[in-house]
């Protein structure tokens, strides 16, 4: 392992390719950057990634072309091959001229180049796995890892061949937990008094969701309730057209949401994807929920991800056939109409929550960067 005069390491942080990856990842390069460490984020060259770094001008980010793996027998498989073999040698270079000590992987095939290049050059080596279940390129990363982190418990059991496993939640980036004083609901022009439903899909969309919601609108108006929902790109102005047929009901509608943490905070309860980015955020801000599982997730992780909140009592889970306009208001008027059921699943989300996942990995990379 590297040896350096300085108590400063430099951590390679593999992050690209989706939010589930990238955004955890940020948020411990930001907490490592804080405390005066050298820190290369690798993402993709997806628009998801760039826009993202945009964002974060005190970081240091690269672009890798990194391929998702095909099917084993695919004539996709040499190109795929050939890419991971440039990958890797690309990631190497970079560990010696930066004179990298730690690589931390965040999940997916993007990950593996990094991770080899990694302990091929003699560094240390983590995964992240944020997911109930893991996918089959973490369990492939793992190999090639020293530690593996986990976010949620349910996860640990999936590696049982590797010495040291350990639960350190997911990251959240610090735009989410800053509290600057801003009053939410003033924010989104939405009333004080009122109580808010939040309704947003993640990073692979939410259409199911988003037209089973336009068809409860009149049944919200009922509740007296007003409505933030965050409906994405794809879908914006279908939900937008929605929206204004039903004037009378307090809302406001917007494909991105530059403060999330606003949106969490105006939140009485929240209809959402079950990504585990989206699942910390939630646990943080105690926001109870009914989570919809992205039905064509790998491994169907989102369903293993939102049964350990059901089963804790923070959330209801609700798969997407079953979704309706009725069950929809059903599931929201259970809660509005009874503050004890709503405080309990505050209470039991809060429990859920690991509010400083990025501060603990960042101090554990330093660890073992030292040893």
């Amino acid at each position: 392992m590297k040896q350096k005069n300085s108590k400063s390491i430099h951590v390679l942080i593999a992050c690209g390719g989706t939010g589930g990856h990238l955004f955890p990842g940020i948020a411990v390069g930001e907490v490592l950057a804080s405390r005066g460490h050298d820190v290369t984020l690798l993402i993709s060259e997806k628009k998801i990634d760039s826009l993202a770094a945009s964002g974060h001008k005190e970081l240091r980010f690269e672009k890798m072309p990194f391929l998702a793996m095909p099917k084993p027998w695919s004539l996709k498989m040499i190109g795929f091959l050939k890419g991971l073999w440039q990958g890797t040698k690309a990631c190497r270079k970079l560990i010696r001229d930066r004179e990298v000590d730690v690589v931390l992987g965040m999940g997916g095939f993007t990950s593996f180049a990094p991770l080899y290049a990694g302990r091929k050059e003699g560094c240390t080596t983590l995964i992240h796995e944020s997911n109930a279940i893991p996918g089959k390129a973490n369990k492939l990363n793992a190999r090639y890892s020293d530690i593996v982190l986990c976010g949620l418990e349910a996860c640990k059991a999936h590696f049982p061949k590797h010495e040291d496993v350990r639960v350190v939640g997911t990251p959240i980036r610090s735009s989410i937990r800053q509290h600057n004083g801003d009053d939410p609901r003033a924010f989104f022009k939405l009333d004080k008094d009122k109580r808010t439903l939040l309704i947003m899909g993640g990073s692979q969309g939410a259409r199911g969701v988003n037209r089973a919601v336009g068809q409860a609108l009149d049944q919200f108006e009922a509740m007296g309730i007003q409505v933030l929902h965050i409906a994405g790109p794809t879908d914006y102005e279908e939900v937008r057209d929605v929206y204004a047929k039903v004037p009378l009901l307090k809302q406001h509608v917007a494909a991105f949401c530059h403060r999330m943490d606003l949106a969490y905070r105006a939140a009485d309860f929240a209809i959402a994807r079950s990504g585990a980015s989206s699942m910390a955020e939630l646990a943080y801000f105690g926001v109870p929920s009914l989570l919809v599982p992205y039905p064509f997730a790998a491994e169907d992780h989102q369903t293993r991800n939102a049964e350990i909140f059901d089963k804790a009592g923070a959330a209801r889970l609700m798969r997407e056939k079953d979704i309706s306009a009725d069950t929809l208001a059903d599931a929201v008027r259970s809660v509005f109409n009874d503050p004890r059921k709503a405080g309990e699943m505050k209470k039991a989300a809060q429990k859920l929550a690991v509010k400083n996942s990025a501060e603990k990995i960042a101090e554990l990379l330093v660890k073992e960067a030292g040893k």
